[in-house]
């Protein structure tokens, strides 16, 4: 129901029309990054919402800035558009997502007893199609109008990119697969995008600057890195990531211990296999326990400790991958979006951290006490004090 008839690329079964949709998809990301235009995006947004932050006087709950924040960067990827914080279409989209994912993550009686499906569907079930259905018909209609406005010339955003790959793809592909990717795949992809890219962004920065704001000696650590490797006057900038090693390190731990996605996304074997000992019979439904990774005291010395050193090499450089850190999955169903989701929340975190400095109000417990659903883990509802660093 969620997917259009299984026509997404995060839950659909591992197919020739799967594979070839993940190459056009892939390829259009690759178009897409290729200029500065994710950069231009991302300072856009922060423009827009680093003087909303700066507004508030005393404690306040940053997700909505944060929500605001990242929806303008995937907009902007995806259709080329910034909003306000008051925009109605911002605050519907928003809505969709939030609500759409805790109903998602407690279940379904349907999926539990699918001859529901049949006989007579639950309200819940009911709710969640309909909000689903506005979801596609926005995605849809932005689609379309990409389409219409074309511009082999001009290729102003990832919508346009990935319309071009296919055309490009007719010119290349096997004919008969092609014929087997209809443009309701390509919706489906800006909505895997789209949604899952502002779901996963935002409950990893809330956890990102919960940590910080409890975590005063590492913020210094952090801000001391920017200021000598960017200094006050301008934003980072995708350059500077190679040599904000330790600001990329916080956010990798803060990650590991906030892992949004405690087990990912579920797929199924293709096979009669082995793992660990197991019989694992063909269209087994099988997920990766990301948390027990995240948190296995076998691979992780202190394990409970917030230590972004950990990612480091002897020369304070950004080390190789740890073997048990998996935040964006692995393999061919790895996240399609890693490449727009690293550069993009590396920067929205070390601009913030460029930006404010960071507390809990008086009385606070440090420590992060968790919420969500079984979808995704996210940081209870916290308040924080910002205190302006600089003027840009």
């Amino acid at each position: 129901m969620l997917t259009e008839g299984s026509k997404d690329l995060v839950f659909a079964k591992y197919t020739p029309t799967w594979k070839l949709h993940r190459k056009i998809a892939v390829k259009a990301l690759r178009q897409y990054m290729a200029g500065n235009r994710l950069e231009e995006v991302l300072h856009a947004s922060m423009n827009i919402c680093l003087p909303l932050m700066a507004k508030e006087n005393g404690a306040f709950n940053p997700e909505n800035y944060i929500d605001l924040m990242v929806f303008n960067i995937l907009n902007g990827v995806c259709f080329g558009k910034s909003v306000e914080v008051d925009d109605p279409e911002f605050i519907k989209l928003m809505k969709i997502i939030k609500e759409m994912l805790e109903m998602t993550g407690k279940g379904f009686v349907e999926d539990m007893f699918p001859i529901m499906f049949k006989i007579w569907t639950t309200y819940k079930y009911r709710t969640s199609n309909n909000m689903n259905n506005e979801l596609i018909s926005i995605i849809k209609r932005k689609f379309e109008e990409h389409e219409e406005t074309f511009d082999l010339d001009n290729i102003r955003d990832f919508t346009d990119s990935l319309i071009l790959a296919r055309k490009e793809a007719e010119q290349e592909e096997n004919e008969e697969i092609l014929s087997q990717l209809s443009d309701t795949h390509l919706r489906q992809t800006l909505i895997d995008i789209f949604t899952a890219g502002i779901e996963t962004s935002t409950i990893t920065l809330g956890f990102a600057v919960r940590y910080m704001a409890g975590l005063p000696d590492i913020q210094s650590k952090v801000q001391e890195e920017i200021d000598r490797v960017v200094g006050k006057d301008r934003l980072p900038t995708v350059k500077d990531r190679e040599n904000l090693s330790y600001t990329e390190a916080t956010l990798h731990e803060a990650m590991r211990l906030g892992t949004a996605t405690p087990v990912g996304v579920p797929h199924s074997t293709l096979c009669d296999t082995r793992v660990g000992g197991y019989d694992v019979p063909k269209d087994t439904m099988v997920m990766i326990n990301h948390w027990a990774l995240h948190n296995d005291p076998n691979q992780w010395k202190d394990v409970n400790k917030f230590d972004p050193t950990r990612f480091l090499d002897e020369n304070g450089k950004l080390g190789n991958k740890p073997d048990s850190w998996f935040p964006f999955s692995a393999g061919r169903r790895g996240c399609l979006g890693e490449s727009v989701a690293k550069p993009e929340l590396h920067l929205i975190f070390a601009t913030i951290m460029q930006k404010f400095k960071i507390t809990l109000p008086e009385g606070t417990n440090p420590k992060i006490e968790l919420a969500g659903s079984g979808a995704v883990a996210l940081p209870a509802p916290y308040k924080v004090i910002l205190k302006e660093r600089n003027i840009l």
